[in-house]
């Protein structure tokens, strides 16, 4: 898990750096070894392009901000992967499109929602952690504070059977806040009246 954690963490800082420095590139070095070289005037003073300053500052808050958001959106895309990985493909065959139109986007809005609780800062810290359960069991993911090293929310998804309708999947997540106890909705979809199968399968 350890070794995951390192190799994921510079994968992400080598995604979020990638652009940000470019080495200068002279291609005519050595073309103009026999002409004068020119120096700079002393009696002229060098015009400072204040507006060229400006943009670079404003660039390199838009660098960091884009580099949270695509963090940020990164998680988001892992959280997806997970709820698709918990399906397995015999489940995803059947619900697949009630799953995209209403658990994840709703997925989504949760997670943004964490993130603007937690903070722009702190969210840095968060990772998609473990692994879905397979069989009967409930978890599709938890959402961890590295900084912290605890739990900040836990995702699952449970089946209900209900008299005479049939089979339905409850997603929904716990928060840290109540000990992750109480059962925040995300989303239903119908399976139908037969027994679905075993997660992941």
């Amino acid at each position: 898990m350890k070794m995951w954690m390192k190799k994921l963490t510079v994968l992400l800082v080598t995604i979020l750096t990638l652009g940000l420095y470019v080495p200068p590139i002279y291609i005519n070095a050595d073309v103009d070894l026999g002409k004068k070289d020119l120096e700079p005037s002393e009696d002229r003073p060098k015009q400072v392009d204040e507006e060229g300053i400006e943009d670079s500052i404003t660039e390199e808050n838009l660098i960091l901000e884009d580099s949270n958001q695509l963090y940020l959106q990164e998680l988001n895309h892992l959280a997806k992967d997970q709820v698709q990985a918990k399906l397995g493909t015999k489940i995803s065959a059947k619900i697949n499109n009630d799953v995209n139109q209403v658990v994840l986007p709703n997925l989504v809005m949760v997670l943004d929602k964490l993130y603007e609780e937690i903070g722009e800062d702190e969210s840095q810290y968060l990772m998609v952690a473990e692994e879905p359960s397979a069989g009967y069991g409930e978890r599709i993911f938890n959402l961890y504070n590295v900084k912290e090293k605890e739990n900040v929310a836990k995702f699952h998804v449970n089946r209900l059977r209900r008299p005479q309708d049939g089979y339905y999947f409850q997603f929904h997540y716990h928060l840290q806040d109540d000990q992750f106890e109480e059962h925040f909705p995300i989303g239903e979809v119908y399976w139908g009246k037969d027994t679905p199968p075993k997660w992941m399968s």
